[in-house]
């Protein structure tokens, strides 16, 4: 296990932190942590290509950092009326 994947682990823990803020949470808070989560989930597709040496989690990457933001302003789309 080299230092690309312990920084990864790191970020996927974070990730879980996200999650119990996105649900537990009033929903601004939730869409912050929703935006934080899909950074975080980029960056640790990113170290585990890098520690893997797998072109294919770059592509995924590449596609987790594309939707993100399209993906945050539907959620906020659809609940609109209850912000």
């Amino acid at each position: 296990m080299n230092e690309w994947l312990v920084a990864a682990t790191v970020l996927v823990g974070l990730l879980i932190v996200c999650g119990a803020v996105a649900a537990l949470a009033d929903l601004m808070s939730g869409v912050v942590a929703l935006e934080i989560a899909g950074v975080l989930a980029t960056t640790a597709l990113l170290l585990l290509a890098e520690g893997t040496h797998r072109q294919s989690f770059v592509d995924l990457a590449l596609v987790a950092a594309v939707l993100t933001v399209p993906g945050a302003l539907v959620f906020v789309r659809l609940l609109e009326r209850r912000i």
